[in-house]
C-alpha cells in the first residue's frame, strides 16, 4: 500500500461523523398529562405540586382566565402557564428544574412565569385591601374578655420582615439588616383574619421600620380610619394610630409562658402581655406565608422588582385562600409546625423624639394607651 493510500483509509477511519440532531426534551408525555392526573388524582398530590388544594387552585385558573389575564395558547393552556408559575414560588423551583417537569425550553419557561407574575398583580387591588370607615370591633376581640373593650379599637397588626435578596456588591451595605444578611424589608398590616391589608415591598434591608411606615402615610396609600388603631411593637413610636407596647417592660409571650411568669407585678406587664397576645397574628402570619412559598426563603436570582413583585403576589394568593378556603392545611398551620415563625425578641426600640413623629401624635397616643392600662389593672385586680 502506498503513502497516500495509508493517508486517505486513515482520513476516512477518522472523518467526523454529522450528528444527528435530537430534540431536548423528549419524553413521551408533556407535563400538561402530569398536571392533569394531579387533578384529578389524591388531593395529597394537589398540595405537593400546586401547594394549594385542588379546588382551590381550579378556582384560581378559572378567576384569571375568565378575566382575561390567562388565556390557552396554540402551544400551552392556561392550566399549565399557572402551574409553571407556582413551582417557582411555592416549590422554589429553579427554571431548569421547571424546564425538566414541564418538558419547556428555558425561554418559554421564563416567559410565561413573567407573564401569570403581571397577570396576577392586576388582582391586588381586588385581595389586598384597607378597611373601610366602618369596620365593626372584630370578634377575636369582642367575644373575648382580656381583650374587649379595651382594644375594641384596634384593626389588626403592623409590622416588617425580612426576605432574602440578592443584589450587585454595590448595592450590600443599604441591603444588609441588622442580621447581617442582605435583604428587602417587607412592611405588611394584616387583620385579625390573618388577611393582608396593606402590604409595602422592595425597601433596602437597612430601612427603619418607622421609616417605612412614615412613607407609607404620607406618599404610599396607607390610611387608618378615624378612632381606629393597629398594634405594632417597639420598632415603632406609639402614637394616636399606633398602639406600640411600654418600653423597659417585659413584653414577649415567651416571657408569660408558665403560670408563675403570668403573675403581673405591674399594670404594664398586663397590658405587654394582652398586646403581644392580639399582635401575634402577624407574626403568625409570615410564618404561614413562608412556609407556603418557599421563594420567600429561597429568593432566585431574578431582578429586584421582580422579587419585590413576587412578595405581594404571595400575599395576593395568601388572601385569596383565607377568603374562600379557610379550611386550607397551610392558612390553618400550627406554630408548632412553623420553621419560620417570626421572632423580635432582639427589636430595637425607637426613640420616638427622634423626628419621625410629632409631639401632638406622641401625646395623643400616650393618653389612649395610659387609659387601657388603667382599665385593664383595674378590672384585672377585682377579678383576682
Amino acid at each position: 500500500m502506498s503513502v497516500i493510500e495509508t493517508i486517505n483509509e486513515f482520513a476516512q477511519i477518522n472523518k467526523p461523523t454529522t450528528r444527528i440532531p435530537r430534540t431536548t426534551y423528549d419524553r413521551p408525555y408533556p407535563g400538561k398529562v402530569y398536571i392533569q392526573e394531579i387533578i384529578n388524582g389524591h388531593e395529597i398530590r394537589a398540595y405537593n405540586c400546586f401547594c394549594m388544594s385542588t379546588q382551590a387552585f381550579v378556582g384560581l385558573r378559572d378567576i384569571i382566565v375568565s378575566r382575561g389575564i390567562l388565556n390557552d395558547t396554540r402551544f400551552m393552556p392556561a392550566t399549565e402557564q399557572l402551574v409553571i408559575f407556582l413551582r417557582v414560588v411555592a416549590q422554589a423551583y429553579s427554571y431548569h428544574s421547571v424546564c425538566e417537569f414541564f418538558q419547556n425550553s428555558l425561554e418559554t419557561v421564563s416567559r410565561n412565569f413573567n407573564h401569570v407574575l403581571q397577570g396576577i398583580l392586576l388582582l391586588k387591588d381586588e385581595y389586598i385591601t384597607l378597611p373601610n370607615l366602618t369596620v365593626p370591633c372584630h370578634p377575636h376581640i369582642k367575644n373575648n374578655s382580656n381583650f374587649y373593650p379595651y382594644f375594641k379599637d384596634i384593626l389588626g397588626a403592623i409590622d416588617g420582615t425580612h426576605i432574602p435578596a440578592i443584589v450587585s456588591r454595590q448595592k450590600h451595605r443599604r441591603y444588609r439588616n441588622r442580621k447581617n444578611f442582605i435583604s428587602q424589608n417587607v412592611m405588611a398590616t394584616v387583620s385579625f383574619d390573618r388577611q393582608f391589608v396593606y402590604v409595602a415591598t422592595g425597601w433596602e434591608g437597612s430601612a427603619a421600620d418607622m421609616r417605612i411606615l412614615k412613607w407609607t402615610l404620607e406618599k404610599g396609600g396607607f390610611s387608618v380610619p378615624p378612632r381606629k388603631m393597629y398594634l405594632v411593637d417597639s420598632g415603632y413610636a406609639n402614637m394616636d394610630k399606633f398602639l406600640a407596647p411600654i418600653r423597659r417592660c417585659r413584653y414577649h409571650l415567651s416571657n408569660y409562658r408558665s403560670s408563675m411568669q403570668r403573675r403581673y407585678e405591674k399594670p404594664q406587664e398586663l397590658c405587654n402581655h394582652r398586646h403581644a397576645q392580639l399582635r401575634n397574628v402577624i407574626e403568625r402570619t409570615f410564618g404561614i406565608l413562608k412556609e407556603w412559598f418557599k421563594v420567600l426563603t429561597d429568593m432566585k436570582p431574578f431582578p429586584f422588582k421582580v422579587k419585590a413583585d413576587i412578595v405581594l403576589i404571595c400575599c395576593i394568593l395568601h388572601n385569596y385562600i383565607g377568603r374562600y378556603y379557610k379550611q386550607d392545611t397551610f392558612f390553618n398551620m400550627r406554630e408548632s409546625d412553623m420553621q419560620y415563625l417570626e421572632n423580635h425578641d432582639e427589636m430595637t426600640e425607637v426613640d420616638a423624639s427622634s423626628g419621625q413623629v410629632s409631639i401632638g401624635e406622641q401625646h395623643r397616643g400616650e393618653i389612649i394607651r395610659t387609659n387601657i392600662i388603667e382599665q385593664l389593672w383595674i378590672n384585672n385586680v377585682g377579678a383576682a
